[in-house]
């Protein structure tokens, strides 16, 4: 086998349809073009009609000599455990992953490979964000964006990590290492800063697929754990002026039971802005400002800017730009 195709899969009932006639259409099409893919589904914590629809793409994979695919039942761990053990099954030097609820491009896939046959470890997609959404508050519309490419081998910002189709190869991974278990959701993005100084990137020009965007989804829904996830990874690089308002008192558990590996030092004015006296206050008023109207958030910006009215927001843009002035000096 060539490529280890992961799906790390919990409670997909709803998207099994979808997810296994792409599968299928996709392995056909990967197939025609020459490369032997072994897919690896690990199922936590199967239902009886999980269990069934996997056992059918397995039999129809297997019976279209499309592949190999071997579907692992487990019990339910993290999504970085899942994706951990899928990489250590699988005998294969390159590897990707496929969560259940979105659709890859097999043409997509077919020139991300051929760049890690060439010499690249970590190949990165632009991607189609769906989701559904109500024009004026009324009309229900399904938009389609497209992504910025999100991985950047000359940057790591909050604006950075991996998409959700990248590509890799297994030497790259032992380099980095594992992906980390405490993380829940931005484990990838986590991993994907550590690949900088081994990486040989290369940005595929055709777009990975679908990412389907909905209330299920664990990365990019800005939830109070992805937030305080996110903040760890750029605290553990201290790299202070990336940090953000989240809850001060989840924040600080989660730096000294599991965040803290290196024993860093968090500087005085840093540990004031993250869980002070004010933290809780900067963080209520920050998350209310963010969840407003875009035309509002625009507008109290401008005025912010102009020292008319106070914007937590703007305050912590200010902050932050500040220190990223001071880093580069």
């Amino acid at each position: 086998m060539s490529i280890a195709v992961i799906s790390s899969l919990y409670r997909i009932e709803s998207h099994l349809e979808q997810f296994t006639q792409a599968v299928l259409m996709f392995a056909e099409q990967v197939h025609r073009a020459g490369i032997d893919v072994h897919y690896l589904p690990l199922v936590n914590d199967a239902t009886t009609l999980e269990r069934k629809s996997i056992d059918n793409l397995t039999e129809s994979i297997t019976r279209a000599s499309y592949g190999k695919m071997t579907p692992h039942y487990i019990e339910r761990e993290t999504l970085y455990a899942s994706w951990n053990r899928g990489i250590r099954l699988a005998d294969t030097p390159y590897f990707t992953f496929w969560n259940a609820d979105d659709v890859r491009d097999a043409s997509a896939f077919i020139e991300g490979y051929q760049a890690l046959q060439d010499g690249s470890n970590l190949v990165d997609f632009i991607f189609t964000g769906i989701k559904s959404v109500r024009r004026f508050g009324l009309f229900p519309t399904v938009e389609h964006k497209q992504s910025a490419m999100l991985f950047n081998p000359d940057q790591f910002t909050r604006k950075n990590g991996v998409g959700p189709f990248f590509m890799a190869s297994k030497i790259l991974y032992e380099q980095v290492g594992v992906f980390d278990e405490h993380f829940r959701i931005a484990g990838d993005m986590q991993w994907a800063g550590r690949t900088l100084p081994y990486v040989k990137f290369y940005p595929a020009q055709k777009i990975g697929g679908s990412f389907y965007i909905h209330g299920d989804n664990l990365s990019n829904t800005g939830t109070n754990r992805e937030n305080i996830e996110v903040n760890i990874i750029f605290m553990r690089r201290q790299d202070w002026y990336q940090l953000l308002p989240t809850d001060p008192v989840a924040l600080r558990e989660a730096w000294e039971s599991w965040g803290n590996i290196d024993a860093i030092i968090v500087p005085d004015e840093v540990a004031d802005f993250l869980w002070g006296d004010s933290a809780e206050n900067r963080w209520r008023q920050y998350q209310s400002e963010r969840n407003q109207a875009q035309w509002l958030q625009r507008l109290r910006r401008s005025l912010a800017a102009r020292g008319i009215i106070y914007s937590a927001e703007w305050a912590v843009y200010q902050r932050n730009r500040l220190l990223a002035r001071h880093e580069t000096n």
